[in-house]
């Protein structure tokens, strides 16, 4: 029994002097995912002769605990290092519901103990496995693994060597979780400085580093930032899919990356847009020859998924020192220089910048701004124009005019303030107010006068064929109660430019709910015959510029005869705008166009006047403008 306990002290002893160099060893070490093969190897061999066994292994689970991988296996046989095998828990249950309820699992005999009698055959023949020793690796984050111990020889575990490997699997969990936290606090690292689709930088960490060379740079250095965006991104997407997208994206940062080497720093600011800063003399950037070679380079066909894509590229350059002295500002100038020319352009566009471009584009957002503000704030109104049945001066409806009326600027009419809605998207919410005040005005009219009258509104070529249209006008003529056909869509013969069978579904949809479609300023676009032709509409109005010569230019008076020929013959309502003199409204009943709007009957004014009017002339549901007597 002495003998025992002095040799049971003597191997203590050993295994402690042995573990705290181990347990040393590991603390120094520089751990990283390509330095762990060589720490794990090393940690095997120590073990093996800590526990004097055969062979040596540490395998991980995966996350849900039904697969265990070798990190290593160590065999004193072959002096080999092996790794990668694999055990799944449906081939060997027992042994997988067994290291995980226990913290060792001692074995004297693997051929008779039923826990681990099926892996003899896949696992243990080759070395002549007799004896097992194997105990939980406890990370941070649960059971992450097992460390095993097999020997040859016909073993009795004691106490005290579970006590022991328990103690490694301590040591080895102090690896594995050290491991661990320098992979995510790598990971983090990345997330702040790292755009993880592309691996290129993202703007924070390309802010950073383009300050730091700006920083470093002598009076005399200089560079350039050039900011790509990929052209209708948006589009590629939606056709083809976000995985497909995101390949493109990747491809692009390859691409660029490949283009500007370091010392050029590039970077992914979001979804399509790219930016590099090249701390170098680039003059020859300004040379179209040079950006034509880089942008051919770019364009070439992606080959992605079997599927060949073609992508275009715009982009913004911006100067140090001329147009920027920090990473922010040259962000800032690039990013000005693009959006500058891809007004003119929405493909391929080209731009560098210019102090100019700087005082626009701030009008310009201090315009938009204003128009939000406007638009919340209710500042819009809508006036009113009359239009009458020639014939007797009897009124059927009106147009709506929408005026802004400026705190600060006074009344604002559409040309001033439409182009800027249009471009920024304001036009759909400000053509959604219109829609709505126009149905609100048409059920106060029903309620006060019994008004029979119609609205007519103008639509935008981007309102006309935005998706939620049709719901959104549905919306306000259930809300009111008023018909539909009270309604008037006026659109104008540009639209067809945008998407011809986009148009002709979209005014068929409309048609169908019950609207009816005016085309304003008939006649003075190529496609005037084309709607007709083709596109279900069922007015035409008559452009100011031909009636304004109708009395006096023989050419004007024959293309308002056609107009109206043609008009009668396919059953479309009639409207002549701009009618200002008695004259011009009696040529137009003579040659047979018996609707008109235009000064002659009234200008566009406030609702309050126009219900004034309606209040005055009222009778019999009928009024009759000018304010005269219907009989003269």
């Amino acid at each position: 029994m002495k003998e025992k306990l002095n040799m049971d002290t003597i191997m203590l002893e050993n295994m402690l002097v042995q573990q705290e160099l181990l347990f040393s060893h590991a603390k120094q070490l520089h751990l990283s995912v390509d330095s762990m093969k060589s720490v794990l190897e090393d940690l095997c061999e120590r073990i093996s002769t800590i526990m004097d066994c055969e062979r040596v292994s540490i395998w991980l689970f995966n996350e849900d605990w039904t697969v265990l991988t070798a990190q290593n296996i160590f065999s004193t046989r072959t002096r080999s290092h092996k790794h990668g095998q694999k055990l799944n828990s449906s081939d060997f249950p027992s042994y997988f519901k067994a290291i995980q309820q226990e913290r060792t699992l001692a074995v004297e005999n693997v051929h008779t103990n039923s826990v681990v009698r099926e892996l003899k055959k896949h696992y243990f023949q080759d070395e002549g496995i007799h004896s097992m020793l194997d105990a939980s690796i406890i990370l941070s984050r649960g059971i992450g693994g097992m460390l095993c111990c097999e020997t040859k020889k016909d073993r009795t575990w004691s106490s005290l060597d579970k006590i022991i490997i328990a103690s490694i699997t301590d040591m080895i969990a102090f690896v594995f979780n050290r491991l661990h936290r320098i992979e995510m606090d790598k990971h983090i690292y990345a997330l702040a400085f790292t755009d993880t689709l592309t691996e290129l930088h993202n703007q924070y960490s390309y802010t950073n580093l383009v300050n730091q060379q700006i920083n470093d740079f002598k009076h005399s250095d200089q560079g350039v930032i050039i900011y790509f965006k990929i052209d209708q991104f948006t589009h590629i997407q939606g056709v083809l899919g976000h995985e497909i997208g995101e390949q493109v994206l990747k491809v692009t940062a390859q691409r660029l990356r490949n283009l500007f080497p370091k010392p050029a720093i590039t970077a992914r600011l979001g979804f399509d847009h790219f930016i590099i800063f090249s701390p170098v003399e680039f003059h020859n950037v300004t040379e179209d020859l040079y950006m034509t070679q880089l942008l051919n380079v770019l364009k070439q066909p992606m080959d992605i998924c079997g599927q060949e894509i073609f992508v275009t590229y715009s982009y913004g350059i911006s100067f140090y020192p001329d147009n920027f002295t920090s990473a922010r500002e040259g962000i800032q100038t690039s990013q000005v220089a693009l959006e500058t020319s891809s007004r003119n352009s929405s493909r391929e566009a080209q731009g560098i910048f210019n102090p100019d471009m700087q005082v626009n584009m701030e009008k310009t957002m201090f315009s938009e701004m204003n128009l939000r503000n406007g638009l919340n704030q209710n500042e819009f109104h809508l006036y009113y124009q009359p239009q009458v049945n020639g014939l007797l001066g009897e009124l059927v409806g009106f147009e709506a005019l929408i005026r802004w009326q400026h705190p600060e600027r006074g009344l604002i009419f559409p040309g001033d303030f439409i182009e800027l809605a249009e471009s920024t998207g304001l036009i759909i919410p400000l053509g959604e107010w219109v829609i709505k005040e126009a149905f609100t005005q048409l059920k106060r009219w029903e309620l006060i006068f019994e008004s029979h009258l119609t609205i007519s509104i103008n639509l935008s070529p981007r309102h006309f064929l935005h998706p939620d249209l049709p719901s959104y006008l549905i919306k306000c003529a259930q809300e009111t109660g008023v018909d539909t056909e009270k309604l008037v869509l006026e659109i104008t013969e540009n639209v067809a430019l945008e998407d011809f069978q986009a148009v002709k579904k979209r005014m068929n949809e409309l048609n169908c709910l019950g609207f009816e479609i005016s085309i304003d300023d008939f006649g003075t676009g190529y496609s005037a015959f084309i709607y007709l032709q083709h596109f279900s509409v069922q007015q035409i109005k008559i452009d100011q510029q031909f009636i304004s010569g109708i009395n006096e230019d023989p050419k004007s008076e024959a293309i308002v005869r056609t107009i109206i020929e043609l008009g009668n013959r396919l059953g479309l309502q009639l409207i002549a705008e701009g009618v200002e003199t008695k004259l011009q409204s009696e040529r137009l009943k003579e040659l047979g166009c018996l609707d008109m709007q235009g000064y002659y009957f009234g200008r566009p004014i406030p609702v309050d006047e126009i219900n004034k009017q309606l209040s005055s002339v009222l009778n019999n549901r009928k009024v009759f403008l000018p304010i005269q007597d219907p009989s003269i």
